[in-house]
């Protein structure tokens, strides 16, 4: 299908960044890891938000409000981490221009969100179309959301896996494999959604 072909393509392209990440030189990993993870968080929760009320389907509604519970209460778990353990619960924010934005590390610009920083300790840049979503309506919006969602949980999954592995701290590794279950879990939904109210004929 060509959405899970979509999928294997990210899963690929974001593998390949976390690979070549284990020699890099950067801050250290933990805290590379919140500071990542955090705004990767904070974009799905912009989308969710937007199916709560925008979806049509109601399993696409009940998906995106677990989502906002879930990565909510993570968001809050690492930023207390990380000023009980570097100092400052702050995610680094990166520098902007007149036409964007900042929003813990995520531009928005033209309505178009980009999340510049680090994965794992090299740049990394995932864009996020938001202005197409945004502008989505009825059923159209529930594929959007679904087609944006897979591949965004996708790379999530593939830094928890690299936090599951080498983070020091059994409290970042145990929410990593919580990250790693959870979103497993709703990308079949979300595909199972897809399969059986958007398969071509």
């Amino acid at each position: 299908m060509r959405h899970m072909k979509q999928l294997w393509k990210v899963l690929a392209a974001v593998m390949m960044l976390t690979v070549l990440a284990r020699g890099a030189q950067a801050a250290p990993f933990d805290r590379q890891f919140i500071d990542s993870m955090v705004p990767h968080h904070e974009s799905a929760l912009m989308m969710a938000q937007m199916a709560v009320t925008k979806a049509r389907l109601p399993q696409v509604k009940a998906l995106a409000r677990g989502i906002i519970s879930d990565q909510q209460r993570e968001i809050a778990q690492m930023k207390a981490w990380r000023k009980a353990w570097f100092g400052n619960a702050q995610v680094p924010m990166s520098m902007t221009n007149d036409k964007g934005i900042m929003m813990s590390g995520m531009k928005m610009s033209n309505m178009k969100m980009t999340m510049p920083g680090t994965m794992m300790g090299l740049p990394m840049k995932m864009e996020m179309d938001m202005g197409k979503l945004s502008r989505a309506k009825g059923r159209d919006f529930d594929k959007i959301f679904l087609q944006m969602m897979i591949p965004h949980h996708a790379s999530a999954i593939v830094m928890a896996d690299e936090a599951r592995n080498m983070s020091g701290r059994p409290q970042l590794r145990n929410l990593a494999r919580n990250i790693i279950a959870s979103q497993a879990r709703e990308i079949g939904q979300m595909q199972g959604i897809l399969d059986r109210y958007f398969r071509r004929n």
